[in-house]
């Protein structure tokens, strides 16, 4: 292995690097009189129970979706697609596991550094995914009932957040080239040393979280004014605003970038669990108006002025069919 080959980290997963601000390579933890520890097995039980309750809150939403005869639209796929990329996520932090990822550094065994930054690589690459493509479906379901300059606002908060946080996943695959090099060492460059990595992620969780509460109290200014009666205008700003659930979780990501250029790579198990759960949060934040409907209509009536995205409608048009 190459032996300025050096490890950093870019999103939630992992990477190498080559340079002068980059920390030692990962199989040193300052002391060889640290105790023994393993990580491994509460970090699969932690994403995956997080995925599970996420799974169950998805389910559910489709399953309100099919028992009021709706058809999905184009905010359903979109978190399906996210649920999609948490699973994969949490699937390939369970391969790092295998490769020792729970482990200090002095405790993973050299044949299985390179392979547990490979598949840590992709780990965080979906975890990005999943939260991005997350909020992006309630944002998509925002702009089913928005109109005049709060639709333009909720547009530019959805393309501006892919773009941001698209760039950050595509960063993970760009910054030292060849690609291999990233996880196997040995000629090519590095661009970014971890300094430059832990700015980046920071200010990308800062902008995600933000972007995460501003769509999150946007209905309220929807809905505040609206002839209802006032348990339902809460109810409906309450099961709306879950989404400042996760802003927190992306602002809580930021003490754990300090795992960033670490040697030791135990100290990335935080970063991961975090990572999981701003994705699966806003997963079930996303579910939380359409069960609310659901929940609704079975405990009885719905007040006939409610705005028709947050009940039972009766339109079948595309924009009121998919809450």
């Amino acid at each position: 292995m190459d032996p300025n080959f050096n490890t950093t980290v870019a999103g939630d997963a992992t990477v190498t690097a080559s340079g002068n601000d980059t920390i030692a390579p990962s199989t040193a933890t300052g002391s060889s009189e640290t105790q023994f520890e393993d990580f491994g097995l509460p970090l699969n039980l932690t994403v995956w129970f997080l995925t599970g309750i996420a799974s169950l809150f998805l389910t559910l939403r489709i399953y309100a979706k099919i028992w009021r005869r709706r058809p999905l639209w184009w905010d359903d796929y979109v978190l399906i697609a996210g649920w999609l990329a948490l699973v994969l996520s949490c699937s390939f932090l369970t391969v790092c596991t295998y490769f020792d990822l729970g482990k200090h550094g002095d405790d993973i065994k050299p044949s299985n550094l390179s392979p547990l930054l490979k598949y840590s690589y992709f780990a965080g690459f979906f975890s990005i995914l999943a939260a991005v493509w997350s909020k992006s479906s309630f944002a998509i379901t925002l702009l089913g009932f928005s109109e005049g300059r709060t639709r333009k606002v909720v547009w530019f908060v959805l393309i501006s957040i892919n773009i941001v946080m698209g760039g950050n996943a595509l960063l993970q695959w760009i910054q030292c080239w060849p690609t291999p090099k990233l996880w196997l060492g040995g000629p090519g460059v590095c661009w970014l040393g971890f300094k430059r990595v832990r700015i980046i992620n920071t200010i990308v969780a800062i902008y995600s979280g933000s972007a995460d509460i501003f769509l999150a109290l946007l209905p309220w200014k929807i809905i505040w004014n609206a002839k209802i009666r006032r348990s339902e205008k809460l109810g409906a700003l309450f099961a709306m605003s879950m989404g400042v659930f996760a802003g927190a979780a992306s602002f809580s990501k930021i003490p754990t970038l300090v795992a960033i250029g670490n040697a030791d790579m135990i100290t990335m198990v935080s970063l991961y669990i975090v990572g999981t759960a701003e994705g699966a949060i806003t997963i079930m934040a996303a579910s939380i108006p359409i069960l609310r409907a659901l929940f609704h209509q079975k405990s009885g009536p719905t007040t006939p002025s409610i705005p028709s995205s947050f009940k039972i409608t009766v339109n079948n048009s595309p924009r009121n069919s998919k809450v």
